[in-house]
């Protein structure tokens, strides 16, 4: 059992927690709540992995994506005194006196659960944000300025804690408002996206994801996993390029899960869709994967993510299954794809990209 830093800053003020109804939002790791065990808290995770780890009794979750409506979806799990709940985002108002934010990478997704955060405590309450000091905690004490006067409570483990007293009521979270709503273009097909602070390429069209769309296969038959599907885009623009086909859709961030579900809406489609830890849990059978990985977890570059996608997607495919995926050029992806697919080609190249080719 390893803590991150920021659970170890946390659990050298763990004073804080004996007073007050808390929420945890985004926890770093599944052990820090180890420390609380005797007291009534809640947790909101946007991560399926920490969700997981923490409840360890639900591998995935299959959720049909017209089942998704803009009010989002919830997955809750009781743990002793502790309510886990998998979510993009819960829209209770006025539940808490606490709510323990961990910083997020991104600056608008930190602005998003500020605001979420607000309408969890009310006029009053108080908003607590854990962070790695160069993963931009001081700029996020500013962001923190529209709610109140920020005052940091420690800082240790190159972490620092901050918390801001609410100076008035905010009202309940409203997802709409954080929703755009883009249309895109590639080839002659156009179409619309769905996308909100925190999900992979909010707002626009990664010139990763652009590239596989322009150089996809196109003999594709029968079942297509678009795995990290982020906001849908592959699955989307396949799907009506190719209705024959059916699509499932799987990622870790229920917030690209909720992404998902709106943009098949928005462009008349259907799908299966998955949230899992990669590829853990997840039992269905395809012949074809289509991805634009991550190679990133917090600010750091993580290659553990593919490389276990990699060893993941050689079972979940069919004889003769294929692989197909963007990646940027400098990473080690074609050695790790060639140990486990017989047949790797590089397909198309950029000066930043490469898209692979593998089948078994």
């Amino acid at each position: 059992m390893i803590l991150s830093p920021q659970s170890q800053l946390l659990e050298r003020n763990i004073s804080l927690f004996e007073e007050g109804k808390w929420a945890f939002v985004n926890p770093s790791d599944a052990y820090f709540l180890d420390g609380l065990k005797s007291s009534e808290v809640t947790v909101i995770h946007q991560y399926f992995d920490i969700f997981a780890e923490s409840v360890r009794v639900i591998p995935s979750v299959t959720l049909d994506s017209r089942d998704i409506d803009k009010s989002g979806f919830e997955v809750t799990q009781k743990v002793g005194n502790h309510t886990h709940t998998f979510a993009p985002f819960v829209t209770t108002e006025n539940a808490f006196t606490d709510v323990m934010l961990f910083l997020p990478k991104a600056k608008t997704h930190f602005q998003l659960l500020l605001r979420m955060a607000a309408g969890m405590v009310g006029e009053h309450g108080r908003i607590h944000v854990v962070g790695e000091n160069k993963g931009g905690i001081k700029s996020a004490a500013k962001l923190m300025q529209q709610y109140g006067s920020p005052q940091k409570i420690d800082s240790a483990r190159h972490c620092s804690l901050v918390t801001v007293v609410v100076e008035q009521a905010h009202g309940a979270f409203e997802p709409d408002a954080w929703v755009d709503v883009s249309l895109y273009e590639v080839d002659d097909t156009s179409w619309n996206i769905a996308s909100m602070p925190g999900v992979f390429s909010h707002k626009e069209l990664d010139a990763g994801t652009l590239l596989l769309l322009q150089k996809h296969s196109t003999s594709m038959r029968g079942n297509v996993l678009d795995f990290a599907c982020g906001a849908g885009v592959i699955a989307s623009y396949l799907m009506l390029r190719y209705p024959h086909l059916t699509f499932f859709l799987s990622d870790v961030s229920a917030l690209a899960l909720y992404c998902s579900a709106l943009t098949l809406a928005e462009n008349e489609l259907s799908a299966t869709i998955f949230a899992a830890d990669g590829l853990h849990g997840v039992s269905q059978k395809v012949q074809h994967i289509i991805t634009n990985p991550p190679f990133h977890t917090g600010i750091k570059t993580d290659y553990t993510i593919t490389k276990r996608f990699i060893s993941d997607a050689k079972k979940q495919l069919t004889s003769k299954g294929t692989l197909q995926m963007v990646a940027n050029r400098f990473l080690p992806y074609p050695g790790l794809l060639a140990e486990e697919f017989s047949t790797v080609y590089t397909k198309a190249q950029t000066s930043q990209f490469s898209i692979y080719d593998a089948s078994l």
